[in-house]
């Protein structure tokens, strides 16, 4: 038995023609969603990018913020080991006033909040980067955090009075511990300054951030009060 196909109605090279201007339009709708899609993507990209530049800039601010005592932090730890010695002959000491380096908290919202299929359309180089700005960021906050409970450890000796020989001790790691925190802070931050020029990021200044906290670090209030 044949078999006979039926033939269109205007022909087979009309049927075609109408197959491929079909073909065609729903490659041209592909590709127009395509590329939509493209721009809508770069367009995220880069406000992702904004968003989490402001923030890094805001970040180098609170670094500066810490680091500008660093001199600061260092006589007053000078003057808690010129308080120490006078308590070496037993007699009683006055009472040591202790406050530490000021510091501001890191802002975190919108690294914390990425969109990570917009993050993997960014070139493998710049995840890194960010990445390990982010890193130090963390590591910073750990010390700084340690920096902080290692001058409240001063807080019990307000008191004026003798010191005994182990309370000495315990003040001397603490001199130590402290010192050591704040040369790897300022150390750490030059890291986190390098990183955000790698990104061409400039440090900014939080808004509504008072001109009097420049006028205080600028004035060098001693931590520890002279004895």
């Amino acid at each position: 038995m044949r078999i006979q196909l039926p033939k269109p109605m205007h022909g087979w090279r009309a049927f075609f023609g109408e197959v491929g201007v079909i073909v065609l339009g729903v490659l041209l709708a592909l590709g127009a969603q395509q590329a939509v899609e493209e721009m809508r993507i770069r367009d995220e990209v880069e406000t992702f990018r904004e968003t989490i530049d402001r923030e890094i800039a805001l970040n180098l601010y609170t670094y500066d913020v810490r680091v500008r005592q660093h001199g600061c932090i260092v006589n007053d730890l000078g003057r808690v080991e010129r308080w120490l010695g006078q308590a070496r002959s037993g007699q009683a000491v006055p009472g040591l006033e202790t406050s530490g380096p000021y510091v501001l908290s890191p802002y975190r919202s919108a690294w914390n909040n990425r969109n990570a299929a917009v993050f993997q359309h960014l070139p493998a180089a710049l995840r890194t980067k960010y990445a390990e700005f982010y890193d130090e960021l963390d590591n910073n906050a750990r010390l700084i955090t340690v920096e902080g409970e290692a001058w409240n450890r001063l807080n019990p000796y307000a008191e004026p009075g003798p010191l005994p020989l182990r309370d000495r001790r315990t003040i001397r790691a603490i001199i130590k511990q402290a010192a050591y925190l704040g040369a790897t802070l300022v150390d750490n931050v030059e890291v986190s300054r390098g990183i955000a020029r790698d990104l061409g990021v400039d440090m900014a200044r939080p808004d509504g951030m008072p001109a009097e906290l420049d006028v205080v670090l600028a004035r060098c209030d001693p931590a520890v009060a002279d004895s």
